[in-house]
């Protein structure tokens, strides 16, 4: 089975326990952040991605996620609950992709959108202002812009969103012009 399905599936499970609660909804979206800062720290990520190593070693650090998460104790029991059946199918070596997963379906659910845009010179504030409202029209979501600069562009503009990617770029029109001429 692929990753991203397996770690849909836990996604999609934890969605559906925090669906009713907005709150504990961004309560799990913190406890995914602090397992994901787990996987950056060397010794805790060798731990977490290593089949061998003892569940419990395990579960104490994901404990410590949850601790780190919130301070209700039934918060805590939910999100514990839930890396005991991560762990239990030996599954931890996917929590980065689980939490990715999980944070991308709670926007889409709240009709959020993250539009990266990448661009050979950095965007003025107004041009990103303009551009957040025509895509916010496109995808009918509230979109937050992040830019990146890639200076291999030579002028124009790459948009992602989720899936999409619209390719603006000069690159991709010489490109294309040079596609057609060959044929």
């Amino acid at each position: 089975m692929s990753t991203s399905l397996i770690a849909n599936r836990y996604a999609k499970a934890m969605l559906k326990i925090t669906e009713s609660d907005p709150s504990l909804a961004n309560k799990a979206a913190d406890f995914f952040t602090c397992c994901e800062a787990l996987f950056t720290l060397d010794d805790s990520k060798r731990i977490l991605k290593n089949p061998t190593m003892p569940p419990d070693l395990k579960l104490a650090l994901l404990t410590y996620a949850s601790d780190q998460s919130t301070e209700v104790e039934s918060e805590r029991k939910i999100f514990q609950s839930f890396s005991a059946k991560v762990i239990d199918a030996g599954r931890t070596q996917y929590i980065p992709q689980i939490a990715e997963g999980f944070k991308q379906m709670l926007a889409d659910k709240r009709g959020l959108a993250t539009a990266i845009t990448i661009t050979s010179e950095p965007m003025s504030e107004t041009l990103k202002a303009d551009l957040g409202k025509s895509l916010e029209k496109v995808f009918s979501k509230k979109i937050t812009l992040r830019n990146e600069v890639d200076k291999s562009l030579l002028g124009g503009v790459v948009v992602k969103v989720g899936n999409y990617t619209i390719d603006l770029s000069l690159k991709s029109r010489l490109n294309s012009v040079a596609d057609f001429a060959q044929r």
